[in-house]
């Protein structure tokens, strides 16, 4: 069996049609990210006369082309690829490489032509995905990811499913893009994010000023006018929060540490 591209192929026929199934209606152009094998391909090809499959492997994406003539098969790298411009909304579905999950979901939620996506991603990922306020696995990609889907977890998949057997367990979750980001303004929202996890196990005020470089009583205060309390920690700040947050927060260069 071919590991060039360090594949686990999904092997279960009933997992695949729990996958394709969760992506239902099939009323618009289907995308698959690294269909391998085609499991999923020939399931959806039976259920939409749009589907384009794009295959890093080029002995993989000919054998694709060969067994499904009518599905548009691409031979690139999903995180190369150009979206087509085209009529749209498009659904994405994959089986999702460990390694490159995180690139492709920013590629993914940084694209408007989308509309629902249905991904199998390693269970640590998808456990960070849906997570909420408060728990250990909320961080930068919990708010990257819902604040521009809605993100919940479906099933898991046990590592018997893939030929060869992963060391891990992988979850399918299932992504409704928001008709509008709930992110303001995304520079500023992901400095402030990106600062408050840099170090989580401090206190919002802490880890704000030493990963900027800031004046820790000017950061302090910002926090307080904006009515936060300084001892919190990131894990305990809602998206909205990070969105005021980010709006308060001194710019490079103000109240910076002499």
């Amino acid at each position: 069996m071919r590991q060039k591209w360090g594949q686990n192929f999904l092997v279960d026929k009933n997992t695949a049609e729990r996958i394709v199934e969760s992506l239902a209606p099939f009323s618009g152009p289907v995308i698959e990210i690294g269909p391998g094998k085609g499991i999923l391909t020939g399931l959806l090809a039976e259920r939409t006369s749009d589907l384009t499959a794009v295959e890093l492997d080029r002995d993989l994406a000919a054998g694709l082309a060969q067994g499904w003539p009518k599905v548009r098969v691409v031979a690139e790298d999903f995180l190369e690829w150009p979206f087509p411009a085209g009529p749209g909304p498009v659904a994405f579905i994959g089986n999702l490489p460990y390694s490159a999950a995180n690139a492709i979901l920013r590629k993914v939620l940084d694209w408007t032509g989308w509309d629902r996506a249905v991904f199998m991603v390693q269970k640590e990922v998808a456990d960070r995905i849906v997570a909420a306020p408060c728990s250990r696995d909320y961080g930068i990609l919990t708010l990257a990811v819902q604040g521009k889907a809605e993100a919940e977890s479906l099933f898991d998949v046990p590592p018997r499913c893939f030929q060869p057997r992963p060391q891990v367990t992988s979850t399918v979750v299932r992504l409704k893009r928001w008709p509008a980001s709930k992110i303001r303004d995304e520079k500023k929202f992901f400095r402030a994010v990106r600062a408050a996890f840099g170090q989580r196990r401090k206190t919002i005020g802490n880890s704000l000023s030493r990963v900027l470089g800031l004046e820790k009583n000017a950061v302090e205060d910002c926090l307080k006018r904006a009515g936060f309390d300084v001892v919190r920690r990131a894990e305990t700040f809602t998206l909205e929060e990070f969105n005021r947050l980010a709006e308060i927060l001194p710019e490079n260069g103000q109240g910076q540490r002499q």
